[in-house]
């Protein structure tokens, strides 16, 4: 047989044997896909129960648990019980408005004394809000109410939490629905005596939204009595207060109600107690249930994955019979020219960049030596260990929430977080953090990429913050004003100012003592920063006045945006002053101008603007 022969020959066979090896290999592979389902979902289900349960739940309760222990603990509630001081009591007061306000999902807060009267009551209508004190005419006594009497009867410190229900306004269930959890303590001094109750009403609608969805199961929440907190279809939670019907057997046809409480998976769905977390009358659990249409699409997936592995590899089998005769040598020439190439790359990295790569349930896999010098743990301390090892107390849930939302639906996560350095400290990164998936697209760990901005982070509230009202101070925008009036003059573009004058200001001073005055300067900043644009610089530039650097911007176009700004000024009632105003002078930057003749200008159409009876806008004209 020739070797052209010989050659043919062997290509065909090469080609049939790898095209029954793939199909083969497809076939079993297919089956060990199916037989790994369950186990893939229990995995997915108990990934799903920390998060939900441990990550989110149980931080929320704890968190809200230090709330009400810490305030029945402060010296300002101490002594105001032991003197009954008018001035102690208006002090008690701030502390709980602060406090109300600090917290978004804490709708109210009340210190009811031990005959049952309601002493202080701060509510807060929505969490974007600000709280209120109830006026002492609509205080009311809770003697009689279920929660004060169970909390009454308490002989320690410790929290008691309501069971979950729907918030009432006189009586009847609020619309739309708003889902609320009680959780109070007993003021018990030294001597074991009772002296009250602090309670927090909070809004559990954020919370139960965060816990109550994903994209591979149905979520319930059911309480011992078998009604539902929360349904898939939300018609159906809560329904124990709504009044609408809904039998466990509808979604579990094949359980009884005391058999979903004996067993932890069934049906091919699966039920985890709450009780540990939420400690209420609810003794709630949550049910994972498997969506049909993430079965569906599992299978489709897995037949798809395998007839593209079949197709590949029979490409592959048809692609090596023909070169499988080529010379390795070039290829493992290059191979090694690679792998040192990728070998200096990973120095540079371990040096010089910030990273750290977890498994799903953030167990550190791997950290690199810049994250060490960052974080001043060792690898050896830190691989092996959770990520909350660095964690910072101030880190908000929201931002922890929101990143576990995107890496868990597959998309980046960037943003900035605080951390805690083994000694103590904080530091900050920069962070870019990925979901790192196998060969079954699935998600394996995850990896993060950062910048230690500590120093910057340092800078920036050192020098560029005004203390009252967290916008930029008078330096920090002079700098902005010089960078942008000498780019707009090299580069012909348009740059326009905007100064803000409060009308009046001296007589919020006089009349409500400048505490109040303080408040309407950091409203009004705030109203302000919600409007401008992010192109804009905006900070307050002395006393009452604020400026506003437009660029590339006409002063007609900053005209629109000051008649904005003073339109919503006007419509906004501010706390104990009612409403006021503001005049503006607009200034565009023309041939010849520097940073002070700029400022001249808008200062004097702003002085116009004034003169002419005030609430206006005015463009400076030569």
């Amino acid at each position: 047989m020739s070797q052209k022969n010989f050659k043919k020959l062997f290509t065909i066979y090469f080609i049939v044997f790898g095209t029954l090896i793939s199909i083969f290999s497809g076939i079993i592979a297919y089956n060990i896909q199916l037989d790994s389902y369950k186990k893939e979902l229990d995995a997915k289900a108990n990934d799903i129960m920390i998060i939900k349960k441990f990550l989110i739940l149980k931080e929320e309760m704890e968190n809200l648990d230090n709330i009400v222990k810490s305030l029945s603990k402060t010296n300002v509630l101490k002594e105001y019980i032991k003197k009954q001081d008018a001035n102690k009591l208006k002090t008690l007061e701030n502390v709980f408005l602060t406090v109300t306000n600090i917290n978004r999902n804490i709708m109210q807060l009340r210190y009811i004394d031990k005959n049952g009267m309601e002493i202080i009551r701060v509510d807060k209508k929505d969490s974007d809000k600000n709280a209120y004190l109830t006026p002492k005419d609509k205080l009311q006594n809770k003697s009689s109410r279920d929660y004060f009497i169970a909390v009454s009867s308490m002989n320690e410190v410790k929290t008691w939490h309501s069971k979950f229900d729907l918030n009432m306004e006189h009586g009847k269930v609020e619309l739309p629905y708003n889902p609320t959890l009680r959780v109070a303590v007993a003021i018990i001094d030294e001597f074991k005596k009772f002296n009250g109750i602090l309670m927090v009403n909070l809004s559990t609608k954020n919370l139960l939204k965060s816990i109550s969805n994903s994209s591979t199961f149905e979520h319930y929440i059911v309480d011992k009595e078998a009604n539902y907190i929360v349904h898939p279809d939300e018609k159906y939670s809560f329904n124990k207060y709504t009044g609408i019907s809904r039998s466990i057997k509808k979604d579990f046809p094949k359980y009884t109600f005391e058999k979903l409480l004996k067993d932890n998976t069934f049906d091919g769905s699966y039920i985890y107690k709450l009780g540990d977390v939420i400690k209420n009358e609810d003794e709630a659990f949550l049910i994972l249930k498997p969506k049909i249409e993430y079965q569906k699409q599992f299978l489709h997936d897995r037949i798809l994955s395998t007839l593209y592995i079949v197709a590949l590899s029979i490409l592959a089998s048809i692609f090596m019979a023909f070169y499988a005769s080529k010379k390795p040598s070039e290829l493992q020439k290059a191979l090694l020219k690679a792998n040192k190439e990728l070998r200096r790359f990973s120095k540079i990295l371990d040096k010089y960049v910030v990273s750290i790569r977890t498994k799903k349930d953030s167990t550190i896999i791997e950290a690199i030596s810049a994250f060490e010098i960052s974080s001043g743990y060792s690898k050896k301390e830190l691989v092996g260990k959770n990520m909350n090892i660095i964690r910072h107390k101030d880190t908000p849930l929201s931002v922890i929430s929101d990143l576990w939302s995107k890496i868990l639906n597959n998309e980046a996560w960037d943003g900035e977080i605080k951390n805690r350095r083994k000694d103590g400290s904080e530091f900050w990164l920069e962070q870019h953090i990925e979901a790192i998936k196998d060969e079954k697209d699935e998600i394996e760990s995850f990896f993060s990429v950062s910048q230690d901005i500590t120093l910057k982070k340092e800078l920036e509230v050192l020098s560029s913050t005004d203390k009252l009202t967290g916008i930029l101070n008078r330096r920090k925008l002079d700098e902005f004003l010089e960078h942008e009036v000498e780019m707009a003059n090299r580069h012909k573009h348009k740059l326009s100012l905007i100064i803000i004058d409060i009308d009046h200001f001296k007589e919020v001073n006089d009349n409500y003592g400048h505490q109040i005055g303080d408040l309407v300067l950091s409203q009004t900043s705030k109203i302000i920063s919600d409007l401008v644009r992010k192109s804009d610089v905006f900070g307050r530039f002395g006393g009452e006045e604020f400026l506003l650097v437009c660029p590339h911007t006409t002063e007609d176009e900053a005209f629109l945006l000051a008649e904005k700004l003073r339109e919503e000024i006007s419509r906004h009632k501010f706390d104990e002053v009612g409403y006021k105003t503001i005049s503006l002078g607009v200034a565009q930057l023309k041939e010849g101008d520097n940073t002070q003749t700029l400022l001249k200008k808008a200062d004097t159409a702003l002085y116009e603007a004034k003169e002419s009876g005030r609430n206006k806008s005015l463009i400076y004209k030569s």
